[in-house]
C-alpha cells in the first residue's frame, strides 16, 4: 500500500511538472496543407498546396506559397503572399495576389481561410474565394468564385 502511495505521488508531481504554464503554446506559424475540394479544383491549379507561416514578431507574419492559377481567367496569383487579417479572431488565413503588371482587376486575388482550432493546426469550415473584379460594392471586394478547402498543419 505504502509503494502505491508513493508511486501516486510522484506521478502527480511528474504531472505537475510538465504542465508549467511556460510551456509552448499553439502557434499559427508552421507548414499548412491545403487540398481543394469538389468542383473548385476543376478551376484552380494545383488541387494541393503548402503554405509556409514564418511568424516575424507578435503581430505579423512572412507567407509562401505555390502560385496559384485560375483556369477561367488568365491570370496567375504568385506574389504578395500574407496573412489574412480579419475582426473576427477566430478566423486564419491567407491570400495571394498577381504581380503588379499582371493585375486585371481592382479586386484581384485569392484566399484561403477557415477557424481555428484549440490546437492552432486546422482551420475547420475553411473555403478558397478567388476575387477579379472592378467594382467594389458596399466598400469591399465580392468574391468571384467560391469553394470548399482543407486546411492542416
Amino acid at each position: 500500500m505504502r509503494q502505491s502511495w508513493l508511486s501516486c505521488g510522484v506521478l502527480v508531481g511528474f504531472l505537475a511538472a510538465c504542465s508549467s504554464s511556460t510551456s509552448p503554446k499553439p502557434s499559427l506559424a508552421g507548414t499548412w496543407h491545403v487540398a481543394l475540394q469538389g468542383l473548385i479544383a476543376t478551376h484552380v491549379t494545383p488541387e494541393t498546396l503548402t503554405v509556409t507561416v514564418t511568424q516575424v514578431n507578435a503581430t505579423s507574419y512572412h507567407v509562401t506559397m505555390a502560385a496559384i492559377g485560375w483556369g477561367d481567367v488568365p491570370v496567375t496569383f504568385d506574389s504578395g503572399a500574407a496573412v489574412l487579417t480579419s475582426q473576427d479572431t477566430t478566423v486564419f488565413g491567407f491570400a495571394e495576389y498577381p504581380t503588379a503588371q499582371n493585375r486585371t482587376a481592382v479586386c484581384n486575388f485569392v484566399s484561403f481561410q477557415g477557424t481555428k482550432n484549440s490546437g492552432l493546426d486546422t482551420l475547420t469550415s475553411a473555403s478558397i474565394a478567388l476575387f477579379n473584379s472592378d467594382t467594389v460594392p458596399g466598400g469591399y471586394c465580392t468574391p468571384t468564385l467560391e469553394g470548399t478547402v482543407t486546411i492542416h498543419k
